[in-house]
């Protein structure tokens, strides 16, 4: 069996079970049965093989093999062929995210995609008995592919809301951490990325519900095409609605440090107060007029030494009574 090849047979009247790739395949393929073939590598030989073996037009191999491509839903006649970007893992970035083209037939459906797509085995996995899967039709079960690819979605934003959430404990902890400003512009420019990325896949989503697909038989309904519409725009929402929390924790972050920096201000402008009036005194008394004041010695300099500095403490003290400090 060829690890980068797999062909899973869904029979909602037998057993479900992967089989070998071979011609006659889908005579085997019936309105209770559904075949899906997953190929890892996008080799273009390989794929001229199972294209060979499941008769399709040869010009898709071209489609799926070039590094630039469109987000579209192409019509072949008996099939339509598009292409979506699976969500980044969060140690990537957008650009180095995963393409995943599907061909979808009347009871079968062909995922190409260059390295492994974490939904596809957990759509897999999910299964642990026999299942109904073969009754549904390909757009069907592309549907369901579909919508947990959107997942994907979800899931990141909830890790960078989780993040967000976290620095925006560290801005009322530390706000002065020369630190926090980078990583808000860091998370900013992800959540563009992702939105962005996203938005180019609007056509595909879009037009799997045009008159055109949806009239052709065996393909999107209106309801699965409308339901993948809904979802396509709550994960959009979900994004936008990130990038505002994280312009929340920006305004959060100067927030604090405005306030930080009126604390300064106010601190300093209490002991400028203080050093100003010793000053004052100081000065008063260092005038050239004959008082018996200025006869007393050092038990007068002492004297005003002494009410200086409790002049200052009882300032201080009625300061943080009034928590100006």
């Amino acid at each position: 069996m060829n690890d980068a090849l797999r062909a899973y047979f869904y029979d909602a009247e037998g057993q479900d079970r992967e089989v070998p790739l071979e011609p006659g395949l889908l005579d085997q393929v019936g309105d209770t049965a559904l075949l899906w073939v997953d190929i890892e590598a996008r080799n273009a030989e390989q794929l001229r093989e199972v294209f060979r073996t499941l008769a399709l037009d040869r010009r898709l191999i071209s489609a799926i093999t070039a590094s630039r491509y469109e987000f579209r839903v192409e019509n072949y006649g008996d099939y339509r062929y598009f292409a979506v970007c699976v969500a980044p893992l969060p140690e990537q970035e957008s650009e180095s995210s995963t393409r995943l083209d599907f061909v979808v037939g009347a009871n079968w459906l062909v995922t190409v995609r260059h390295g492994p797509v974490g939904f596809l085995q957990g759509f897999r996995d999910q299964d642990k008995g026999e299942t109904r899967t073969g009754a549904l039709g390909a757009a069907a079960f592309a549907a369901s592919l579909l919508d947990w690819h959107l997942e994907g979605y979800f899931s990141l934003v909830a890790q960078i809301e989780s993040a967000i959430d976290e620095l925006d404990d560290r801005i009322l902890a530390a706000p002065s951490s020369e630190a926090l400003l980078g990583e808000i512009l860091k998370i900013r420019r992800r959540v563009s990325s992702l939105r962005r990325l996203l938005a180019d896949q609007r056509p595909v989503f879009y037009g799997l519900g045009r008159p055109d697909v949806v009239a052709e038989a065996d393909h999107f309904d209106d309801d699965s095409a409308a339901r993948l519409v809904a979802r396509y725009e709550r994960a959009l929402d979900e994004i936008e609605r990130a990038r505002e929390l994280v312009l929340g924790s920006f305004d959060l972050l100067t927030s604090r440090v405005g306030q930080l920096t009126n604390e300064l201000v106010k601190a300093l402008t209490f002991f400028t107060v203080i050093i100003g009036t010793a000053a004052a005194i100081a000065g008063l008394f260092g005038m050239n007029f004959k008082t018996p004041f200025f006869e007393t010695g050092e038990r007068g300099f002492y004297t005003i030494v002494a009410s200086m500095l409790a002049f200052a403490l009882g300032s201080f003290l009625w300061a943080r009574h009034k928590r100006w400090l």
